[in-house]
This record gives structure tokens, C-alpha cells and sequence, in this order.
């Protein structure tokens, strides 16, 4: 048990976002003076939900990028060379205890990066996560299926904008091109390649949609920005979430 376990130098918080609430109360006892918490989450408000269990200055911000999925409990697979995290201070210094940790991270052979800017990386991540997870998972497309028609090809565009005018909102300031470079990128996977929310939709796991659309369609009422992609996203998948969440 975390009591057991005692004080440790780093926590990794590496859960699906709808699984974090019930994931802090392991956190407290792990918490030491110097500990760092460090949360691996889809979304980009999961640094906000650890203050909940723990001081602001022992949290960092993180993602990370891979391909993977469980294949026994117990067993994670990983399917592909992408294996990259990104680390750093919500505050955007730079500092030894986030150094150290790449450091760790790359010793191990992963793509570990010290961002400049934590917030650019958690947004451009999520970007891409939320509009191609959300529009995948609506018309249960492979990302050739959803490039090759072209409704559905400019609505992942357009989700994607939303989400940009949303940073922009916040004065996040993604990279002037950074809808069609993350076209690009989606146009580069296999076409056969799916979302991992798609495949959570597709067997009837729970899946992130509070923490994708969810959280692009409240950000959209708070500051005033239309997003009616994510609305419809949101609103067309929520029976299916409620009805996973029921059988879980």
C-alpha cells in the first residue's frame, strides 16, 4: 500500500483522466518534502486536480506520447517507436528536479524533453488527442476512413481550430501553423490507425470524453467561444459514456 511504501522522490500519475478521482487518495502518504508529482494524464487540467491532494509546489506538468494498450492485467503492450515525454514546471522555469527526470527517462532509451513551456506542449497535445480521439471515435473511422471523406476530414479540421482559439483565449500561443502541421501528422499514420478513445468507444470501455470535449465545450462557455464540432462530439457521445460507466 502507498502507507507501506513510505515518502518517494517522484510519483507518476499514469491513469486514464476519468480514473484520477479515484486515484489521489493513494497519493498523500507518497508525499514528502521534496516529492515530486508528476501527472502523465490525457487533458490538460490534470496538474489542477492533483492540488487537490497536494501542494501546488510539488506538482510539474507532463504528457507523454506513445501507443500502447493493455494486453493482460498486469501487461502493457507498446506498439510503436514513439515513446517520448515531455516535463515541466508549471511555472515554465527551469529547474533540477525536472532535469533529473529527463535525464532518467533518457538513460532508458525514451525521447524525454525539458519544455520551454509546458502549457504549448499540453496544448498542442491535445489538440491533436481531442479532435482526432472525438472525430474517430463519432463516425468509428480509421484515421484513412476519416481523411478520405471529405465531411469528415474537414470536420476534424474544424474541431481542431476550436481548440486553437481556446489556447489562444488563455494566451497560450500555439505554433502559427499548428492545424495543419498536426494535419500533416494524422495524414502520416497507417490508415488503418485508429484513436485509443475509438477502440474504448468500440468496446464499451469508459473513455475521456469529459477530458476531451467535455472540457473544450466549458472552456467554450467560460470565455466565449463557440465550439459547436466538440458540442456535437460531446453531446452524441455522452449516452455511450453514461452507459459504459454503468457496466464498468
Amino acid at each position: 500500500t502507498p502507507s507501506d511504501i513510505g515518502v518517494v522522490d517522484y510519483v507518476i500519475v499514469a491513469v486514464k483522466q476519468y480514473q484520477l478521482s479515484g486515484a489521489v487518495s493513494s497519493i498523500p502518504p507518497l508525499i514528502g518534502q521534496k516529492t515530486t508529482v508528476v501527472p502523465l494524464l490525457n487533458g490538460i487540467d490534470a496538474h489542477e486536480q492533483l492540488m487537490d491532494v497536494a501542494d501546488s509546489q510539488h506538482i510539474i506538468g507532463g504528457l507523454s506520447s506513445l501507443v500502447s494498450m493493455i494486453e493482460a492485467p498486469g501487461v502493457i503492450r507498446h506498439e510503436s517507436q514513439l515513446q517520448k515525454i515531455v516535463l515541466g514546471e508549471l511555472d515554465c522555469n527551469k529547474t533540477k528536479r525536472v532535469e533529473t527526470l529527463v535525464q532518467a527517462w533518457a538513460s532508458c532509451g525514451v525521447e524525454a524533453i525539458h519544455a520551454d513551456d509546458i502549457f504549448v506542449a499540453l496544448w498542442t497535445k491535445f489538440l491533436f488527442i481531442a479532435s482526432f480521439g472525438g472525430v474517430t471515435s463519432l463516425c468509428r473511422g480509421t484515421a484513412g476512413e476519416v481523411l478520405d471523406t471529405s465531411a469528415t476530414r474537414e470536420l476534424l479540421r474544424q474541431a481542431m481550430e476550436e481548440v486553437e482559439v481556446l489556447a489562444l483565449e488563455q494566451e497560450i500561443i500555439l505554433k502559427p501553423d499548428i492545424v495543419q502541421s498536426t494535419m500533416t501528422f494524422i495524414e502520416g499514420l497507417e490508415p488503418t490507425a485508429t484513436s485509443s478513445m475509438q477502440r474504448d468507444v468500440a468496446s464499451g470501455k469508459p473513455f475521456e470524453l469529459e477530458a476531451f470535449s467535455g472540457t473544450i465545450v466549458r472552456l467554450g462557455r467560460e470565455f466565449q467561444v463557440p465550439t459547436p464540432v466538440h458540442g456535437a462530439i460531446y453531446a452524441l457521445l455522452l449516452p455511450a459514456l453514461k452507459r459504459a460507466l454503468t457496466s464498468s
